[in-house]
């Protein structure tokens, strides 16, 4: 069923009002019109409002169209207005329209009137509903905006869970790099001192990227500290992925994991592989070993103990850990842990390699997954 609709007439001619009303009527508008003929009349109607249409005539008395034209321009500028006049020339007609008048129908042609209020009032719904998807994107630019704001400040503290400064031990350089593929990521890398010249390290990839993995990310960084500092790395991967399991499993998602004991006095750095597998030793005179064993990552194992390893650093030997962020990123090159150690030579720092490996993703955008790269060089 349609809507009436509520009409604004000005008009001082009661013969020539009633049949703009018979004539809309005639074509099937139902209207409710309000006659008035003054200009204090049609400024009180349009103050008590709920109007869809004005209708007025050109000339009147003591009032006249194009000052009403001019009051419904400033006090309600989307009700649309039309002329209804006898007296309208074509040069006055065209003054109407440019001054804002929606249109006009003269009283000789009044079969026009009733296309033209349907043309109107379509044009005004119309209107609204280009306003409301206007709205509608101005409200989604500005949750748009809001988002980048909390994903920049959660990317800063994020960035404040890295460590901020490298470790001094003995005998050894150390240098890491994060590249989240989003504003935030589920990378992670991390160092503590235990003791003089002990030092735990860690590289973690958390299935997935952005704001899931980055919460889940914080957790296990989280859990993997609270256990490093007394127990040995089988261990504390072990306690680790207990305190792990329940989130890992309702999130339905797992973290890969290396996590080693670097001791100087002894050169030797214990460790445990949980399903990374990402990272190799280049021995000084360029050969590469691969680090056994490997487990399954943290969320997979189902709890059961994992098994460590140890390697010797020698002079020159340099420690590699990576994110497969990094392979994925360029699969024309099939980098590999082979492919990987021949990008650099013996006379590299740990903080040059560290580049020298990010900087194969330079012209890489955006970034498939996350990029993480830790270095371990034995000085002496």
């Amino acid at each position: 069923m349609k809507r009436q609709i509520s009409i604004l007439h000005l008009e001082d001619d009661p013969a020539d009002a009633e049949l703009v009303q018979l004539t809309l009527e005639g074509e099937g508008i139902d209207c409710l019109i309000r006659v008035v003929s003054t200009r204090d009349a049609f400024i009180g109607a349009l103050e008590e409002g709920g109007f869809d249409l004005v209708l007025a005539d050109f000339a009147l008395p003591s009032f006249d169209g194009m000052s009403a034209l001019a009051i419904v321009l400033e006090r309600a500028p989307d009700l649309p207005f039309i002329f209804v006049s006898g007296r309208l020339g074509e040069e006055n007609a065209i003054d109407s329209l440019r001054n804002g008048a929606t249109d006009y129908v003269l009283k000789n042609r009044l079969s026009r009137l009733a296309p033209a209020v349907t043309r109107a009032l379509n044009e005004v719904g119309e209107r609204a509903e280009l306003k409301k998807a206007e709205e509608a994107l101005r409200e989604s630019e500005l949750r748009r905006i809001q988002l980048q704001a909390e994903l920049k400040y959660a990317a800063q503290i994020q960035a404040g869970l890295l460590p901020r400064s490298y470790p001094h031990i003995p005998g050894f350089e150390i240098a890491a790099r994060c590249l989240p593929a989003k504003e935030v990521g589920g990378d992670f890398f991390d160092w503590l001192e235990v003791s003089p010249g002990v030092l735990r390290l860690t590289l973690g990839d958390v299935m997935g990227k952005g704001m899931a993995a980055a919460l889940l990310m914080a957790t296990a960084r989280a859990a993997i500290r609270a256990v490093a500092q007394h127990n040995r790395p089988a261990r504390a991967v072990h306690l680790a992925e207990k305190a792990l399991l329940s989130d890992l499993e309702n999130s339905e998602s797992f973290v890969t994991l290396f996590h080693g004991l670097l001791n100087a006095s002894d050169r030797t750095l214990s460790f445990v592989d949980c399903g990374h597998g990402y990272v190799f030793l280049r021995r000084g005179d360029g050969t590469v070993k691969n680090l056994l064993p490997r487990g399954l990552p943290l969320g997979v194992n189902g709890g059961k103990t994992y098994r460590g390893g140890k390697i010797r650093f020698e002079k020159s030997d340099v420690l590699v850990l990576y994110s497969d962020g990094l392979i994925d990123a360029r699969p024309e090159l099939e980098l590999d842990n082979r492919a990987l150690a021949g990008r650099f030579n013996e006379t590299a720092t740990a903080g040059e390699i560290v580049e020298l490996l990010l900087g194969l993703t330079d012209n890489v955008d955006p970034l498939p997954d996350d990029i993480t790269v830790l270095v371990v060089r034995c000085l002496n």
